[in-house]
């Protein structure tokens, strides 16, 4: 018969050890760190912090395309990962260094004396390793890897100090897009400010009404022009939009740019009453446009993965719609690439029921990712925007002139607008108009206007018969 103390036993190892990999887990890190913790600091004495002994903690992460695998394939090749990234990393290691699987894609590794260029030189064999295919019948799976470190007793001199601040660096190295990141403090400084952003969005959005959030977020309207000919420089328009673009003006730090405020939205979600203010805002702002004659305009909004995954959205616009008496037909909602391909049944019966509502829909930033062209069909789309990346090399890079080319010749066949994001020269918009395409944004037409400038710059085409000046030299539309 089984007895109590055996079942306790039974139930350590399975708390201390991950069954995919075999590695110890979470629970022997606690107790291990605890201990290296106590024997480095026992062995601190005199003389120069660089010649004291101590060890790294060192943080490494799988990349998304695990957590596609996962999501995608079957069992066994996600498990298999995680084996062979625990045997990978285990060649790297001596007889003193530890490696712990803490999370499904996270391992810890315990690394005394490593510090530096001994530090680097290891960490250069290690992602090598890791970045190789993982080969299986058929096909090969590769997983990038991002890590971030802390060393005792430099930047930590307990156990939670040393993990948070490598978990810190981790962040800031997926952030960086860098395959390594060592702990400095200007990077517990930026999760600092992260978070105090964070709270003063929470705080912005605690109004009563939504409306209110207008007090702090206000819109800008980057011109998105469509252009039906070019003759010697002059540009004849046959249709003018826009882009609501949001800005959050801080009661104390001022100006916040969007780089900054909408990743922490989006991670805390907070992005969702943020996004059904700039939705209610801009069917709004259609609204008043159509009463003051200008009803020709459409206006595009940006939805985040998140808030596109949303239960709420649809309500939110179903909502909308039924106030509105506009309707939603001249509203474009534009979502990023990534976004679309993430999970392609789910996607389109979502971008079905949007086109049922009559919102015309965009994809934002397109060629960016790794999208699937063969799918682009399935979609109801009514445009792609090519991504300013590919706009703009146009010029000298003879490989990007191929792939928009290609992209433009696409979206003809489909039926999609093609818009060229990020438009600033000239001769670029020729190359691009020259390709067959027709809908362009950019500093060369216009920068992001505040709603009076963007009327004003609406009447002065209108007023011209539709027609622009190209400039000769200058990145600034002639008047």
């Amino acid at each position: 018969m089984e007895t109590a103390q055996q079942r306790l036993a039974q139930l350590e190892q399975k708390l201390s050890y991950q069954p995919q990999s075999g590695l110890p887990t979470h629970f022997r890190l606690e107790l291990e760190l605890e201990e290296f913790v106590e024997k480095y600091a026992r062995q601190q004495g005199g003389g120069s912090t660089a010649t004291r002994p101590g060890f790294t903690v060192l943080i490494l992460q799988l990349g998304p395309t695990f957590g596609m695998v996962r999501k995608t394939l079957r069992a066994s090749i996600s498990e298999w990962i995680l084996y062979q990234t625990g045997c990978r990393i285990a060649a790297f290691l001596t007889d003193r260094d530890r490696v712990f699987h803490t999370r499904e894609d996270e391992f810890v590794l315990l690394l005394p004396g490593k510090k530096g260029s001994s530090l680097k030189e290891f960490l250069q064999g290690l992602h090598t390793s890791l970045a190789v295919p993982h080969g299986f019948t058929g096909f090969s799976v590769s997983v990038p890897v991002t890590s971030g470190a802390s060393y005792f007793p430099d930047h930590g001199l307990n156990r939670s100090e040393l993990l948070h601040h490598a978990d810190l660096a981790a962040g800031a190295a997926k952030d960086q897009r860098k395959p390594f990141v060592l702990f400095k403090q200007s990077i517990r400084d930026t999760a600092v400010e992260r978070m105090e952003l964070q709270n003063s969005i929470l705080k912005a959005i605690e109004a009563p009404a939504l409306h209110q959030l207008g007090e702090q977020f206000r819109l800008l309207y980057q011109p998105k022009l469509f252009v039906s000919s070019l003759d010697e420089g002059a540009l004849q328009i046959s249709r003018i939009e826009a882009e609501a673009l949001m800005r959050w003006n801080h009661p104390t730090k001022g100006l916040i740019s969007p780089t900054q405020f909408i990743p922490i939205a989006e991670e805390s979600g907070l992005i969702e009453p943020l996004g059904k203010w700039l939705v209610y805002t801009c069917a709004g702002i259609l609204e008043e446009w159509s009463n003051s004659g200008h009803g020709d305009i459409g206006l595009s909004v940006n939805l985040s993965p998140r808030q596109f995954r949303s239960s709420s959205i649809l309500q939110t616009l179903e909502t909308v719609l039924s106030s509105s008496e506009t309707g939603l037909n001249r509203l474009t909602v534009e979502l990023t690439e990534t976004s679309l391909f993430e999970d392609i049944d789910s996607t389109t019966r979502i971008l079905e029921r949007f086109a049922t509502l009559g919102l015309r829909i965009s994809v934002d930033d397109f060629g960016s990712g790794y999208s699937s062209l063969s799918h682009l069909h399935r979609f109801p789309l009514d445009e792609i925007k090519v991504d300013r990346l590919f706009v703009e090399h146009i010029r000298s890079n003879k490989q990007d002139r191929v792939i928009v080319s290609s992209l433009v010749h696409m979206a003809k066949d489909l039926g999609f607008d093609l818009i060229a994001e990020g438009v600033e020269d000239a001769d670029s918009l020729r190359i691009l108009f020259d390709m067959g395409c027709r809908g362009f944004q950019g500093y060369l037409l216009s920068e992001a206007l505040s709603e009076a400038e963007f009327l004003s710059f609406h009447d002065t085409i209108v007023a011209n018969d539709m027609l622009i000046q190209l400039p000769l030299d200058s990145g600034e539309l002639l008047s």
